[in-house]
Order: C-alpha cells, then structure tokens, then sequence
C-alpha cells in the first residue's frame, strides 16, 4: 500500500497575520478551522488551490477581525489613533534636530571628516526617523490593547493620506518638495515602520501569555 500523503500545511504568513488581528482564543480557533478546511480541500484538488484559497480566507478573517475590533470599541481606539497621530506630526522634525545637534558638538573637526558628516546627515536622520517611527507604533499598540494591529494600522494609514495629501498640495506650486521623492520614500517607510512597532508589542504580549499558560 501506498503510504497515506503528508498533510499540507498552511501558508505560515497568512496564519501568522491571522494571529496577529485577532485575540489568542480567536486566532487558535480560527487557524484550526482554516487547517482543517485546507486539508480536506486538498485531498480533493491541487494543493496550489488549497493553498490560494487559505490566502483568500485569511484576508477575509482579517478583515472581519479588524471590523469587529473597531465596532466594539470605536472611540476609544478613535482617540489612541489620534492621539498617536498629533504626536507623529508634532514631532516630524525631531530626528533631523537630533543629528543636525550631534553634528554641530562635532563641528572643530568637521573640516577633517567632511565625507563622514555628510554620511552621518544623510542617513543618520532616516535611521532615526525610523526608530522614531517604531517606538511610536510600540507606544500607540501598547494603549490599544487586542487591538494592537488595528490601531497601528489605522495610524500608518492615516499618515500616508496625509502624506499623499501634502505631496499633492505641493506639486503644483513648484516647491521643493514637490520634486523629492526620496523624502517621500523615507515618509512612507516610517509609516511601516509603525506598523512594525504594533507587531513587535503584540508578539510579545503573545509570548507573554504563551508562557504564562505553560506555568
């Protein structure tokens, strides 16, 4: 006899996004569904089928997930999402003081290490715009607790516009920034960049309740 095939397994990215929308309980519930249905669909059609179609539903549970999350306590996440967003814009140009600082307690030697200083301004402010960026994200995510995602999400999203918004006003005004795409680039990065925070405090509240569970 032909050994039985080995079971598929879902796609890891989908089920860690699904993971991430949605409480524990509900993550563990719904990815156990989702498996199950996988694999049935599998047997019965190509596993690059099976495959898409868990993609498709893992969109969809996430959507749900963000909906339901929003529904259930919209002003509350309302006010933490702008609240992270005055922030975000009140303090915009705080990485380039920084590094304009740093530079200015080293200017007597500035002379000798011109190539460096020039290095250190053009991507000591994106690095730390960035980390700026993160550590908003972590502090917004931190707030809005279970809805970790949902909230740094919303902020990202919120920030784009306003940068789409900006860049728009602008262009047609022949302004500098009309024409600096780069900057836009960095802009739209740090707007990642805050979604990356969300990530890295809703996994370790995971991680946290993971081991809380085994003692």
């Amino acid at each position: 006899m032909r050994p039985p095939a080995p079971r598929p397994r879902p796609p890891g990215i989908a089920a860690w996004l699904v993971s991430l929308f949605g409480s524990a309980d509900q993550a563990e519930s719904i990815l156990g569904d989702l498996e199950e249905e996988v694999s049935d669909m599998a047997t019965k059609s190509a596993a690059v089928s099976a495959r898409r179609w868990y993609w498709r539903q893992s969109l969809r549970t996430i959507a749900h997930l963000a909906g339901t999350g929003v529904r259930n306590a919209p002003w509350p996440l309302a006010g933490i999402v702008l609240v992270g967003f005055l922030l975000q814009w009140f303090s915009a140009g705080l990485p380039g003081r920084v590094i304009v600082a740093i530079l200015r307690t080293q200017r007597p030697y500035s002379n000798l290490h011109y190539g460096f200083y020039i290095s250190f301004l053009d991507y000591g402010i994106p690095i730390t715009g960035a980390i700026q960026s993160i550590l908003l994200g972590c502090l917004v995510a931190a707030f809005a607790r279970q809805r970790e995602m949902i909230a740094t999400t919303a902020l990202s999203f919120l920030g784009t516009a306003s940068i789409g918004l900006l860049f728009l006003d602008t262009s047609g005004h022949g302004s500098r920034f009309a024409y600096s795409w780069p900057f836009v680039i960095i802009e739209l990065m740090n707007q990642l960049a805050i979604v990356l925070g969300g990530v890295i405090v809703r996994e370790i509240r995971l991680a946290l309740r993971n081991r809380l569970s085994r003692t």
